[in-house]
């Protein structure tokens, strides 16, 4: 679901700051300072969807239950919800995954969501970053834009997909014939990832799943 959030218009002309100044007398006085505001600074946008919502939010939610939540001390803080599906489950995850599930006998399929401001590096960087992970070469500008594209958050996403010997981060030994699975969704309010790796027969089998997860993902209070 997209929630739309109205325009933020500042309607005064000028901007009125508060400084505090001491004299050597020890007496001491708010000043007010008077600023024109900018164009940009009397009508900016905060954020237009839901999504954008999420992707600003930099504080990790946590996810319980078939049915995912984030947990808030607000009420009005946005969180991550999500289906787990059949055979997934909930794994620790890290500092920088907001989601982090594991599936196979011995839990040896992984699929988590991670988040990073900005652009997070930009979709050729991060295809080519995961590529190389699977021992593949990296692509062009021109072929990064011609990936196929699938849902996420109600927008377009960048869907990859690169079987090889897959080398994690911080893996001292290849794993031979894995498969990875990925989304990138990347603008300028933020870059939110989604994938996951196993034994390529693994995923192959796991792929209705993935897309029932990735489709699940949204965000509310």
């Amino acid at each position: 679901m997209e929630f739309t959030l109205p325009t933020l218009t500042i309607g005064a002309t000028t901007l009125a700051l508060i400084t505090t100044s001491c004299s050597d007398s020890g007496a001491s006085g708010p000043n007010l300072v008077n600023r024109k505001l900018s164009e940009n600074e009397n009508s900016f946008r905060l954020v237009e969807t839901s999504a954008e919502r999420f992707r600003y939010q930099l504080t990790p939610s946590n996810p319980s239950g078939s049915e995912g939540s984030g947990t808030s001390n607000s009420a009005n803080q946005i969180g991550l919800t999500y289906s787990t599906p059949d055979g997934w489950t909930k794994t620790p995850g890290s500092p920088m995954r907001d989601v982090n599930l594991s599936f196979g006998t011995n839990g040896e399929g992984e699929c988590y969501v991670a988040r990073l401001p900005g652009m997070g590096g930009g979709l050729l960087a991060n295809v080519n970053r995961w590529r190389q992970q699977m021992g593949a070469s990296p692509i062009t500008q021109a072929e990064a834009d011609a990936l196929p594209v699938r849902p996420l958050f109600g927008q377009p996403a960048k869907f990859i997909s690169v079987d090889g010997k897959f080398s994690g981060m911080g893996a001292t030994e290849g794993k031979d014939d894995y498969r990875m699975l990925g989304l990138i969704l990347a603008s300028e309010a933020g870059a939110v990832f989604v994938k996951m790796t196993g034994p390529r027969k693994l995923v192959e089998a796991n792929e209705k799943n993935f897309n029932i997860f990735t489709n699940s993902l949204d965000v509310g209070p």
